[in-house]
């Protein structure tokens, strides 16, 4: 097995474990949205990483926070995460739309603020899942890799520099588009510079993302896999065995670089 000419990675969970950014970044959002209350306390942390797997986008994460300091059962946010934080969007002050609005502002800029204040503080709460030489290897085989993520390409980017690995590009929230839309694009640059259709693996640890992929028949010929280390759980794990398109990667074989994985 060779290598693919397009190697397509997600950034949280499966390059990067950035749970205590997330866990800090979220207590001070909190704050800042809602002033007048305790910041949630640090011995929640533990609950915050277990239930870390049901977020999607990034302003949901001090809303999750905000469910577990208000006493909402672990079990309750696993099973219906989204009727859970839509119920407290609905209770907020603000109009629902504005208050993800808020959230989305307010989460970005308490990154900054703190990449300012502190950038190896900041630097330091994001933590490599492998060695920076193995990772380095896994991103210089294919032709092209590239990370596609739902987190600002700014703060991808800092980390990475920061880690000193070089890829042909990230493509972040910025670029407003879902995953399925990147994956094309990076398929028609492909074509253009190339003549011809690539190889293209996209790793990412989010199954639902995955599945979403499946259901576009023009994207049939993209390799999926699983990263069984990132922010998912067993009944995902367990679910994409079965899926008979989406490949489980364990992070000792993700770590040997691609043209092992399969």
């Amino acid at each position: 097995m060779t290598a693919p000419d397009v190697l397509a990675l997600d950034f949280d969970g499966v390059l990067c474990d950035g749970m205590r950014e997330y866990f800090e970044a979220s207590r001070r959002t909190h704050l800042r949205v809602w002033p007048k209350e305790p910041p949630p306390r640090a011995d929640v942390f533990p609950a915050f990483r277990a239930l870390r797997p049901v977020i999607l986008s990034g302003w949901e994460m001090p809303l999750l926070l905000r469910a577990i300091a208000r006493g909402c059962s672990e079990a309750a946010i696993l099973r219906s995460w989204d009727a859970v934080r839509d119920e407290l969007v609905r209770s907020e002050a603000l109009p629902g739309v504005d208050l993800v609005r808020v959230l989305q502002r307010a989460l970005d800029a308490v990154r900054r603020e703190w990449i300012a204040a502190d950038r190896d503080d900041w630097l330091s709460h994001n933590v490599p899942y492998c060695g920076l030489d193995e990772l380095r290897r896994v991103v210089g085989e294919p032709e092209h890799a590239l990370v596609v993520t739902t987190k600002e390409g700014e703060f991808a980017r800092l980390v990475l520099d920061a880690w000193n690995v070089r890829l042909a590009g990230i493509q972040g929230k910025e670029a407003g588009t879902h995953k399925c839309e990147n994956l094309r694009a990076l398929i028609a640059d492909f074509e253009t510079a190339r003549g011809r259709r690539p190889t293209l693996w996209f790793v990412e640890d989010r199954l639902e993302t995955l599945q979403h992929v499946t259901t576009h028949p023009d994207l049939a010929d993209v390799q999926l896999f699983l990263a069984t280390w990132g922010y998912n759980t067993e009944e995902a794990r367990t679910a994409a065995r079965k899926s008979g398109r989406v490949h489980l990667l364990e992070l000792d074989r993700f770590r040997q670089a691609p043209s092992t994985w399969r």
